[in-house]
């Protein structure tokens, strides 16, 4: 009996310690999680306020009701599902899905799914707002709003299109009651851990000292040749529209000739961008959906160049964020640029 207890108490984990992002428990594989209780908010009562999707609920906002944190980094970008299935399977389970900083830290997380969808517990097996909940393959809608009156809502949400190293947290919510926990499965291609794999120490005998080298004889003298100029590098703009521009990432192209693709990264929520290459607006006024949109463009002449997305209206809520795919044929790079009111991000490119 102490033998089965001891192996049940390894695969779960009390909400208490898990109530925070700070103290949030990090997921280090795709095994199955069991958070045996939840019971309270952590600490920290203001890290999950003014929520979009929670806004026409009850709490007005606030995500938080018995929270269990839980965080991950990405080490094989693909696609990422989960499944929350409530220990009291009436029980309304509610999830906020984060984006964090590079440094996997809880400053500065931007929302990129929210499920606050639910009903009462006594319309359990005819409601397709209660239940087992999370993302998963088929699903389009990144955003469920508290209730179940709209048509087409469910508990369930689109998967997330990962890249290697992103860091991600998880709000989990039960909003029924405290007490019962939950379990949560993960699917889908991506890959996730707590660190990067080492490769295995080689178990090869080791080198045999290199012979010694045959003496060189001193070359012949040659004339000297004379050095190119090197074209002067360019200078990202100072600022746009009054915001000061922050370069974020330098990628290198084969061609001049690239095409762009832009998206609403987190929730769909009226954001619309114009794109500028240097200091010259080359898209205007872009109203950003979950679904791409893609333009082909010719860069001007020089080795250099820097695409900066500007924040014309940021919808619902600040700060504007929009995913950015640029390919030059034979190479894609992928990043989010943040905007804000003071500032915007750009991107360096560099012909090679």
């Amino acid at each position: 009996m102490i033998v089965v207890c001891s192996l049940l108490l390894a695969g779960s984990a009390t909400a208490q310690q898990h109530a925070d992002c700070v103290s949030a428990k990090k997921v280090c594989s795709k095994d199955p999680i069991r958070i045996a209780r939840t019971g309270g908010e952590g600490r920290d009562l203001l890290e999950a306020d003014f929520v979009a999707c929670f806004m026409n609920g009850d709490n007005f906002g606030m995500a938080e009701e018995n929270s269990t944190w839980l965080t991950w980094q990405i080490t094989q970008g693909g696609s990422l599902t989960f499944t929350i299935t409530p220990t009291k399977k009436e029980n309304d389970i509610d999830f906020v899905v984060y984006r964090l900083p590079a440094d996997g830290s809880c400053r500065g997380k931007q929302i990129v799914r929210c499920m606050a969808a639910g009903d009462p517990p006594e319309r359990y097996g005819i409601s397709p707002c209660l239940g087992p909940t999370g993302l998963r393959e088929g699903e389009t809608d990144s955003s469920e709003d508290a209730g179940c009156s709209d048509p087409g809502d469910n508990a369930w949400l689109a998967p997330l299109k990962t890249v290697k190293g992103e860091h991600y947290a998880l709000l989990v919510s039960n909003v029924s009651e405290a007490g019962p926990g939950f379990t949560l499965t993960f699917g889908g291609t991506a890959r996730i851990g707590c660190e990067e794999e080492t490769p295995p120490v080689s178990s090869a005998p080791p080198p045999k000292p290199p012979k010694q080298p045959e003496p060189v004889k001193a070359p012949e003298p040659v004339a000297p040749v004379a050095e190119m100029p090197v074209p002067p590098a360019a200078t990202p703009p100072k600022e746009i529209g009054g915001r000061t521009v922050e370069v974020k990432e330098t990628f290198a192209i084969h061609t001049r000739k690239i095409t762009l693709k832009i998206w609403d990264s987190q929730i769909e929520d009226g954001d619309i961008v114009s794109v500028y290459v240097n200091e010259k607006k080359v898209l205007d006024r872009i109203g950003l959906t979950v679904r791409p949109r893609t333009f082909e463009m010719n860069l001007p002449e020089g080795r250099e160049h820097f695409i900066t997305v500007y924040a014309d209206d940021f919808g619902r809520a600040e700060p504007n964020t929009a995913r950015v795919e640029i390919s030059d044929g034979t190479q894609t790079h992928t990043i989010d640029l943040v905007a804000t009111r003071s500032k915007q991000q750009s991107i360096k490119l560099v012909l090679d």
